[in-house]
Order: C-alpha cells, then sequence, then structure tokens
C-alpha cells in the first residue's frame, strides 16, 4: 500500500492549530507560544512531515506569479480560455503557472496543489467553477492568497469572480419555447462545466412557473457520460422510447451525442425534436446539421480574470469584483429558435 503524502493540512489538524500557526512555526517566527510551537514540531516528527517546500513557499514578497488551477476535466472547455489567460499575463507582465487537480496521486490533490502554490510564493490565483469550488475558495482564503474565480458568482475580501449569467440563458430559451406551447423540456447536464448547471436548472424551474406549468426535475434533468463512446450508445437505446420537444445539453459534446443517436433512430432534428447546445465549440460547427449553441465568450472572461486579479493584487480601484459577461444566441440547424443576441 502506498504511503500518503502528509501534507500542512495534516500537520495543523494534528496539532490542533491553524495552517498559518504551521507555517509561523516552520520559517520559526517568534510570534508563535512556546507550547503552541512544541505541539507543532511535535505533530511534524510524529507524521515524519518534510516541510522544506513549504518554507520556501511563504509569501514575503510580489513575485509577479499567478497559479491557474483546473480540473483535468474541464480542459476541453478551458483551452481556449488559456489563451486569453496567457496573452494578457504577458502583456501585464505576470507569469503563469498551470495546475491541474485530476488524479495527481495519493492524498487530497486540492490540499496537495495549494501547497504547490504556496511554495512557488504565487501572488495570486485564478480558478474555474467545479464540484469542489467552495472548498478551493475556502483553502484559498485561508491563506490569504488572493483569487479569482471562473464560471460561478462569488466575491469577498481579495475574492472576484467571472460568470456569465446562466438562469438568464435558461430562461430565455425555455420561455421561448414555452410560448410556442412546447413544454417537453429535457436538459441534460454534464458533471463539470464553466456554466453552473444548477443555476440552468433554476432557469428552467422559473420559466415554467411563470407559465403555470411545473418542470419535472426529476425526470426532466439526465447526467449521461460526457465521454462520446459512452453517451451516444446511452441516448441510442434513450430514443427508441423517448422523444422531447427541446432538449438544453450543458455542452455540445453531449449535444452532439443527442443529436446523432436521435438520427439514428429516425428522429428529424429539428423537424421532430429540436436540440440546443452550450458553450459554442468546435463541436457545434462539426455537428451534422450544425448544432444551435449559446456562445460564451470564454477567451474573453480568461482575459478579464486576469486583469481583475491584478487589479487586486495592485490594489487598483475595482468598479465590481463580480463581472457578468455577454453571451449570444447561435441560431443554425437543429433549432427553430430565434432570439437577439445579448
Amino acid at each position: 500500500m502506498t504511503k500518503k503524502n502528509v501534507t500542512i493540512y495534516d500537520v495543523a489538524k494534528e496539532a490542533g492549530v491553524s495552517l498559518a500557526t504551521v507555517s509561523r512555526v516552520i520559517n520559526g517566527s517568534n510570534v508563535v507560544k512556546p507550547a503552541t510551537r512544541n505541539k507543532v514540531l511535535e505533530a511534524i516528527q510524529r507524521l515524519d512531515f518534510k516541510p522544506n517546500q513549504i518554507a520556501r513557499g511563504l509569501a514575503t514578497s510580489k513575485t509577479t506569479m499567478i497559479a491557474i488551477v483546473f480540473p483535468q476535466s474541464l480542459f476541453a472547455h478551458v483551452k481556449d480560455m488559456i489563451g486569453g489567460i496567457g496573452d494578457t499575463s504577458r502583456r501585464l507582465d505576470y507569469n503563469v503557472t498551470i495546475y491541474t487537480t485530476d488524479e495527481i496521486g495519493d492524498g487530497n490533490p486540492i490540499e496537495s496543489i495549494i501547497e504547490k502554490i504556496v511554495s512557488s510564493r504565487a501572488d495570486g490565483v485564478v480558478l474555474f467553477n467545479n464540484k469542489e469550488i467552495n472548498k478551493e475558495i475556502e483553502l484559498f482564503q485561508k491563506y490569504k492568497i488572493p483569487a479569482v474565480v471562473i464560471g460561478t458568482r462569488v466575491s469577498g475580501k481579495n475574492l472576484g469572480s467571472i460568470f456569465v449569467d446562466a438562469k438568464k440563458i435558461a430562461t430565455e430559451i425555455v420561455d421561448a419555447y414555452l410560448d410556442r406551447d412546447l413544454s417537453d423540456i429535457l436538459f441534460v447536464s454534464p458533471d463539470q462545466n464553466l456554466i453552473r448547471y444548477e443555476d440552468l436548472i433554476e432557469g428552467i424551474n422559473e420559466s415554467y412557473k411563470k407559465h403555470g406549468l411545473v418542470f419535472d426535475e426529476e425526470n426532466k434533468v439526465i447526467h449521461p457520460s460526457s465521454h462520446y463512446e459512452k453517451s451516444y450508445p446511452y441516448f441510442l437505446k434513450y430514443f427508441q422510447t423517448h422523444k422531447h420537444d427541446l432538449i438544453i445539453t450543458g455542452y455540445d459534446k453531449e449535444a452532439v451525442s443527442v443529436v446523432n443517436a436521435a438520427l439514428d433512430n429516425d428522429i428529424n432534428v429539428p423537424v421532430d425534436m429540436e436540440v440546443i447546445g452550450m458553450m459554442d465549440t468546435s463541436y457545434a460547427l462539426i455537428c451534422r446539421p450544425s448544432l444551435t449553441s449559446v456562445h460564451i465568450p470564454v477567451y474573453d472572461m480568461g482575459a478579464l480574470a486576469i486583469r481583475l486579479l491584478t487589479k487586486i493584487l495592485d490594489n487598483e480601484e475595482i468598479e465590481t469584483s463580480e463581472v457578468s459577461v455577454h453571451y449570444a444566441f447561435m441560431e443554425r440547424d437543429t433549432s427553430t429558435l430565434k432570439l437577439l443576441s445579448k
């Protein structure tokens, strides 16, 4: 059995003190009471903690280094955004280091990565909406590392966000269909996305309520695999017994598997069933028929995240730390939707 790597978080828990206290002890600070210092040192010895990296990492001055943290499973969503991050960072004379949080070995990947970021003395961090985002925010705030989150609306001291109004996207789409008495709507939700699927579902529910209807969330929200080789067979079987007025997917890749499986079941898209994707990626263009999708300006979101973070780091005046970006409906051949771009 592989031995778990001991982190500074394990030491803090073992000693019953804060992360900051452990850091001060490692750095030889004289502000820690002797009894507390001894508890930390004893915990370090018991756990066989090797503090060399973390000791070097406590930031005492600016390094012009920004850390980017995202789950590897989100890479397809963020690759264009990385371009905006890189271009803006170079223009502002900041360096960028990228960390991923999926499958990086034993122990807690988030905590392991935060330890690496502290050791690198990064001035700030850009995070991406994911299942663990609340925990990530909490841990970075404990270390007082300024952060900007892409994909969900949050703010606080040294904390900002770049996001799209997912609830509004959902209400605009669903309102348009309910106004035409097309109420059989299915939502295909991805496991990970830069758009909060909870907000999309909230928007769908709101539209149904406004029209005097109830959205059957239990049966009309599904979470198939994000891998085409698994989602296509799933929908191929699903459409043998199901058909809807509209299917909305949280990401274009899932929409492609929906369209292909529907057509292979002799369901005409968009005559018999309409499909709308999300993000407006290359999947939307290679889909046949071409996929109606919601364009999200991911490059701009990356650029805005860096600009907001550097304003926080440089104590510049900030009009708002919650920045909502515009989106647009890209009307193509899988739907009859006609909406003005927002």
